[in-house]
């Protein structure tokens, strides 16, 4: 899915949430709060523009390490993704994806 996945295919479930499972199997939440286009566009022959992803873990403030973690969608299904922690903000610890 990932693959295929454009800003667009995540932009309607900004504000929905996502079942995270880490590689040894440590499961958590997180909400969507941002799918944004890439101010840079997509460079010469790329098949889709670069995009980024900013999920919250609601009430957390300890970070995840770099990973990548297995999601989960109700409506997007089950995909693999990349998170790097932001660190914490008023809502909860940060996690970005940048997808190219």
């Amino acid at each position: 899915m990932i693959a295929t996945a454009t800003c667009e295919t995540f932009a309607p479930h900004v504000g929905e949430r996502f079942a995270a499972m880490t590689p040894s199997g440590m499961s958590f939440e997180l909400v969507l709060t941002s799918a944004e286009a890439s101010r840079h566009g997509a460079p010469d022959g790329a098949r889709r523009a670069p995009f980024s992803l900013l999920f919250h873990a609601e009430g957390e403030q300890r970070a995840r390490p770099q990973q990548t973690f297995a999601l989960r969608h109700a409506r997007l299904g089950a995909f693999e993704l990349f998170l790097v922690p932001l660190g914490p903000d008023e809502r909860g610890m940060r996690y970005e994806a940048v997808i190219g």
